[in-house]
């Protein structure tokens, strides 16, 4: 099996996973050294309240090339896997779940990924495992995503994907806590191409996201990215404040044409209820935009790292032609 001496570095982030992390440790590490000379594993422990910072940390004596960041608390996925971003030096990196993604596809994909696409996107074959709502859930948003927001967003992606060194340099460039890497790695541009696969079940019961959760996370990501729903809210505004005009029109030409004038209960009813139904769609818009405003004037970071271990040997090929030894080698 050819060894390739580009280097490779998979990012996967952690969260309450002690039971399935050496499996994949070895899984990854065993697939990193049949292919490349040099490598690297960075995980993230995402807030695990678990032993998993534990079970890394013996890892790390067993194995080379190994980088466990611990953050102060759980951050999300998102900004987990970024984290991991942030500190990689790979020629090529590769991003994966623990729980649900094959490291047997990495040599297949970093091939496809030299042949010129700078960012390889995981789809995953089905959604089976998942209960119906989040699946019924899941049609409707990335329904709404594509015909009413026009977000770029491609149904079932996963976070399994490749990126080149360029793709991973610009999205560490994105300064926002809120980082929804599927649509980052779609907006920054460059080459890029799907592959589809089916995931893995390191878990005899998969983890499943709660249902405010996961609107928690479509709400975010329809919020970051795109500006309709506030167009909306100002349309709708806008129609009712018509409306009401006409309404009042119509109340003076009653009252000058019209001798006996009978009590308008249920259309007066009807129009208090409709006009403060459109107010409090635009308050409800407006006051998730004004939150998430709000939240990033803060300047807060994204995440903080609490600790950071790593294996004793961090470089697999010592005599990598690229690493310089001493200020003699460079020449000006």
């Amino acid at each position: 099996m050819a060894i390739y001496d580009f280097f490779v570095s998979v990012v996967a982030p952690l969260s309450n996973d002690s039971k399935i992390v050496r499996h994949f440790v070895a899984e990854v590490m065993q697939v990193l050294r049949d292919n490349y000379a040099n490598y690297e594993l960075v995980l993230v422990n995402d807030g695990s309240e678990d032993d998993t910072s534990e079970q890394v940390a013996a890892l790390l004596k067993e194995y080379e090339c190994i980088r466990l960041v611990n953050l102060s608390r759980s951050f999300g996925t998102d900004v987990a896997i970024s984290s991991g971003l942030d500190s990689v030096i790979g020629d090529f990196v590769v991003v994966m779940l623990p729980e649900s993604d094959p490291p047997e596809l990495i040599p297949e994909l970093i091939l496809q990924a030299r042949n010129g696409y700078d960012i390889l996107i995981g789809i995953r074959k089905n959604r089976s495992g998942e209960p119906w709502w989040m699946r019924w859930g899941a049609n409707l948003f990335y329904w709404s995503c594509k015909r009413i927001f026009k977000i770029p967003l491609i149904k079932n992606a996963t976070q399994f994907r490749v990126l080149s060194r360029a793709v991973v340099n610009a999205i560490i460039q994105v300064n926002d806590k809120y980082r929804y890497l599927r649509l980052l790695s779609f907006y920054v541009g460059y080459r890029s191409r799907t592959f589809t696969y089916e995931i893995v079940k390191r878990y005899r019961k998969p983890k499943v996201k709660g249902f405010l959760e996961n609107v928690d996370i479509a709400l975010q990501v329809i919020v970051v990215n795109s500006v309709r729903p506030l167009r909306f809210a100002s349309y709708l505004g806008l129609i009712a404040s018509i409306f009401n005009i006409l309404y009042i029109g119509y109340i003076g030409v009653v009252y000058l044409f019209k001798a006996h004038v009978a009590e308008g209960w249920v259309t007066i009813s009807f129009q208090n209820a409709l006009m403060f139904f459109c107010i409090s769609m635009v308050l409800t818009i407006l006051s998730e935009y004004v939150g998430f405003i709000f939240d990033r004037l803060k300047g807060w970071p994204a995440y903080y790292i609490a600790e950071e271990k790593q294996s004793s040997v961090l470089i697999a090929d010592r005599d990598r032609r690229n690493v310089v030894k001493s200020s003699e080698n460079i020449q000006v």
